[in-house]
This record gives structure tokens, sequence and C-alpha cells, in this order.
């Protein structure tokens, strides 16, 4: 399962440096870098992020700033959030203690620090995965009206002429264009993976993989869907039993 990491940073220097070290260390991760308090929590809050990097001074113009450490607190309010790992970056020694004591902070680098330092340190928290909601809900508005369809409901969606199809186990919806990386990042589940450039799948309901044919075969008899050559072997690693043959 991909991971995802949020820098939240006000230099561009230090953002930069902090996402080619994650990328030398996993080039799959997926990297948020923000530079506001802002934008970052309603990133938190859509997505289920893995590994906070924070950084503690985010307003040099404001005497006493601490924008990083009480981002945190709100993070560590959600429940999501209790264990995440917080790596906090700063030049500040002040706030080491509290940050270590009161919110629980996974590490501290303090600047400028060593690749090879900050390099083991993520690959540490790298290893906690924050738990995914596995039945979260898609919002869509057509005509006026907000659609609210969960994902456990769903088979399958599928990009056709510029619209989506989406299966659920009792009907066929047609809703707006939304991309397949954009719909996988909104599900946030270990449940659905990608089989083709065009379609998401839900493993739940998935009763075989044909290897030979390229394609899936659904439960319910809701028929077969294309696997794409490029999908093919995340789709048989991601299943957990015997392909047809």
């Amino acid at each position: 399962m991909k991971k995802n990491v949020l820098i939240l940073e006000d230099n561009e220097y230090a953002r930069s440096r902090l996402l080619q070290i994650l990328e030398k260390i996993d080039s799959e991760l997926e990297v948020f870098c923000i530079d506001n308090v802002s934008d970052a929590y309603q990133l938190a809050v859509q997505y289920t992020i893995d590994v906070f990097l924070l950084d503690i001074v985010l307003d040099n113009f404001t005497v006493g700033d601490a924008s990083g450490i009480i981002f945190a607190q709100k993070i560590r309010a959600l429940d999501k959030y209790s264990f995440s790992p917080i790596i906090f970056t700063t030049t500040l020694e002040d706030p080491k203690l509290y940050a270590f004591t009161d919110i629980h902070s996974f590490a501290y680098l303090e600047k400028p620090y060593e690749e090879e330092e900050a390099t083991r340190i993520l690959e540490k928290a790298l290893d906690y995965t924050t738990a995914r909601m596995e039945d979260k809900s898609l919002f869509f508005r057509k005509e006026g009206l907000l659609f609210s369809i969960k994902s456990s409901e769903i088979v399958y969606i599928e990009n056709y002429c510029h619209a989506l199809r989406i299966q659920t186990v009792d009907e066929l919806l047609e809703m707006p264009y939304r991309s397949c990386k954009k719909l996988i990042e909104e599900l946030d589940s270990n449940n659905f993976l990608q089989c083709s450039r065009a379609t998401i799948v839900n493993k739940n309901y998935v009763l075989a993989v044909d290897c030979t044919n390229h394609y899936l075969i659904l439960k319910r008899n809701l028929g077969q869907l294309i696997v794409g050559r490029t999908f093919l072997k995340s789709v048989k690693d991601a299943m957990d039993f015997k392909e047809e043959m």
C-alpha cells in the first residue's frame, strides 16, 4: 500500500531537501509539500497521512511563533492520528522538551541536519502505517444534488465518456468525471485497486483472476472487468486467492 507523508515547512529549500531524501527512501511515497497550516490540516482530514514532518516556526515575522506545534496538537486531537509519527524540524531548542512530552513526537531533527540522520529517522517512522477507515463515503454533486455512496457498496468505478459509471451492489450510477488517481486517494482504502487505466475495483467483489485472458470475474454475476497489461502484476500481487487458468 502506498504511504502518505505530509511536509509542513515554509522554506522552499527545506521542503525540497526533505522531498529528495524521501524519494531516495521510497520513490512510491505520496508526499504532500505544504507551506501553511490551513492547507495542511485540510489534507490531513481528507487523506490518511502516515508520517508528518513539521517545522515548528512557520511565521518568522511573528515573535514566539510555534505554528508547527499548534498544528501537531490539532492533529493529535483526531482519533486516527493518535499515534502517527510526528517529526519536528527546526533550529530552535526550547520547544524540544514540550514536543516530546506533550505531543509525543516521534523524533526531532535540529537544522542543519545530516542526510544520513534524516534518512535513518524517516525509514524508522515509515515502518508505521496509519489505520485506514475502510467504509468511507464518496460524495458527488450532480444537477444541484449531493450524492453519498458508501465505499463498501461500490463494486467498481469506470471512467466512461468523460463521466463515471459506478456499479454498486444494487445499481449502476452515472456521476461526474473524476480521475482514477483522485478516486483512489479519496477512497483511501486497502480494498480498492486500479485494474486498468479507466477502472478501479473493490477486491471484496472479485471472485477470480484470469491472468491468461487478462480479466477479473466478479461476484454476484456482475460480469467481468478487463485487466490492463501494465496493471496485471499489481492485481495478482493484491489478490490472495488462486487465479483462474
